[in-house]
């Protein structure tokens, strides 16, 4: 009996046999999970992670309550959380910061919507007070506190979302792909406010499908198709390569390195759990004497285009202007972009990359300057607004957000609709879908709200493919995708852009800028600070300050040089320098011969 009851005080979180199914008013129920058993103890850090639509948020909304069990049960504490006298014990005790951060903002002010949760337990007021203080502080957004929260970019949703949460003081936080919207100097920041907390006593249970933030949890549970397939620690699941692979999600980018770095320098070691300890090792390794030509990259040097399709010229743009709570996003913006390229558009959380693509296509007009796309003036009193959004297609950073119909069919069909076109319009649905990896009879009578986030953003693409413009915005399109299906879309838009497509792609993630352009913009509190290639970028000395940070590849190739390697200062993508230095390797090895 004794030992019954110290195990129930160290298990926090127990699944036993649980499955459930969204049942569907058109169609077969969907099985979200199935027979899933796992056991969380007090205090753990759990990383939790699936292909798109593999169960992951699912799972995290039976942790709280927010979705009950078909079949077998879930406890908080010990008790089952159908216990209706009890829901309200399990919702402070479980905090879950949800995928769609906005999605769980109820008030108008920072301020007011984190003390929601606090006044919901007629908490005194200096109490509820300087628990928002504590709260925003801690997720670095005590500067936050007086914002329209309609006027947040993602981001910053995201960071005044946890604060919500933390100001309810749970013993368990579950973060939904919490990271997917930050620029990297937040999400690092972020996670270690999420490592903090587990020090701090917190049972941490992280969803990503960034598989490098897996590294430093104490366990992974992975999940595929809906039952759990993996648990164990982080070196024992990453090491089993083939069984990841036919899961769809492969293994963290640092391993992925460090083994192929392993097969020339057999002196590292093929784990580790974060960067520094394998720029360390590296710096250890035999210096190289021969050298190689100063070749260029394999890549093609990419002109800067023959024909200007937009144009900004000292563009400024504030939010609530002339009001106490004004907000300058844009500020003296000027920059061109040519007819099929593809330009990737950079910054820190609200530097204002959203408000530059929504000038671009006359979501909004310029309030300061010139805008001009595809040859319109768009601060014209008669701008045909029309014929220019047939010509460029915006892709949000939350898809759900330009969703207006209930099916995927028809959601796809809509803009051709709207924007006039007539035909076969089910023949374009099918190929658009096809061309997106939506398979046609699968999908198209599915309501939307049943997809996956990586889903979702595929049927949002399509939609504008539906009409073929000469242009994509596309705002933070790979964030919260699998590996395998951000991999799939990278290569979509790279298939595109050979094509001239022109694209202009706003992300955080410095990888994709590396996969998908060779010219950047750099934008920092609403400023232009960098138009140029990826490789001079990053050699600004600036980045830190820019709230970005240099990629693992390009901080190993810059060791590498260190050490002798005649690796091309131009080369910045990891298959060209691993290309380089085994072909060094090669050279040696002959010489020796």
């Amino acid at each position: 009996m004794l030992e019954w009851i110290f195990q129930l005080m160290k298990t926090i979180l127990q699944f036993d046999h649980v499955s459930f199914s969204y049942h569907l008013s058109t169609g077969p129920s969907i099985h979200a999970l199935q027979d899933v058993s796992f056991s969380i103890a007090s205090g753990e850090y759990v990383a939790i992670i699936g292909t798109n639509g593999s169960g992951k948020t699912t799972l995290a909304k039976l942790m709280n309550g927010l979705l009950l069990p078909d079949a077998g049960e879930v406890r908080v504490m010990g008790y089952p959380t159908t216990d209706r006298s009890r829901q309200a014990n399990v919702f402070s005790r479980i905090g879950l910061v949800f995928q769609h951060a906005r999605d769980q903002i109820v008030a108008s002010l920072v301020e007011e919507d984190t003390a929601f949760g606090p006044e919901n337990l007629s908490l005194p007021r200096s109490e509820i007070l300087a628990r928002v203080d504590r709260s925003l502080a801690l997720c670095g957004a005590a500067h936050l506190k007086d914002r329209q929260t309609y006027l947040l970019s993602a981001g910053e949703t995201q960071r005044v979302a946890l604060a919500g949460v933390l100001a309810m003081q749970p013993d368990c936080l579950i973060f939904d792909e919490t990271t997917t919207m930050l620029d990297p100097s937040s999400r690092k920041d972020l996670l270690r406010l999420m490592h903090n907390l587990n020090r701090q006593g917190f049972t941490v249970l992280h969803i990503t499908h960034d598989l490098d933030e897996v590294l430093n949890a104490e366990r992974v549970l992975v999940l595929h198709d809906g039952r759990l397939v993996m648990d164990g620690e982080p070196r024992a699941i990453f090491q089993d390569e083939r069984a990841l692979h036919q899961l769809r999600l492969g293994v963290p980018f640092l391993l992925h390195v460090a083994r192929e770095l392993r097969g020339i320098f057999p002196e590292l070691a093929s784990f580790y759990t974060n960067e520094e300890d394998l720029l360390t090792a590296l710096q250890s390794t035999p210096m190289h004497t021969s050298a190689l030509p100063r070749s260029q990259s394999l890549h093609t040097k990419i002109d800067g285009g023959s024909h200007e399709l937009v144009r900004f010229s000292h563009v400024s743009h504030t939010y609530m202007l002339d009001t106490p709570l004004a907000h300058t996003a844009l500020e003296d913006l000027s920059f061109s972009l040519p007819q099929g390229k593809t330009v990737g558009l950079i910054g820190q959380t609200g530097s204002g990359k959203s408000t530059v693509l929504q000038h671009v296509n006359a979501l909004l007009r310029p309030q300061q300057g010139i805008v001009e796309s595809f040859g319109y003036d768009l601060s014209a009193p008669d701008l045909d607004v029309r014929e220019l959004r047939k010509q460029i297609g915006l892709v949000f950073q939350n898809p759900e957000a330009q969703f207006f119909e209930t099916y995927v069919g028809d959601e796809i069909a809509y803009a051709a609709r709207m924007l006039g076109y007539r035909g076969k319009l089910r023949d374009l649905v099918r190929t658009s879908m096809q061309t997106v990896g939506l398979d046609f009879e699968e999908f198209v009578d599915r309501p939307l709200h049943s997809l996956s986030g990586g889903q979702k953003r595929r049927v949002a693409l399509a939609s504008y493919l539906v009409v073929q413009p000469g242009m994509l915005l596309l705002d933070e399109p790979f964030a919260g995708l699998d590996p395998a299906t951000h991999q799939d879309m990278l290569d979509f838009v790279n298939t595109l852009d050979q094509q001239e497509k022109t694209f202009l792609v706003s992300t955080h993630n410095m990888r994709d800028l590396l996969a998908l352009t060779r010219r950047v913009l750099v934008l920092h509190q609403g400023r232009l600070v960098f138009d140029g290639s990826v490789p001079d970028l990053f050699k600004q000395h600036e980045l830190a300050s820019w709230g970005m940070d240099i990629p693992l590849e390009i901080r190993v190739g810059n060791v590498l040089r260190g050490r002798g390697w005649q690796i091309p200062l131009d080369v910045v993508d990891w298959q060209e320098i691993i290309f380089w230095l085994r072909r060094s390797a090669q050279e040696d090895s002959n010489a020796v011969l």
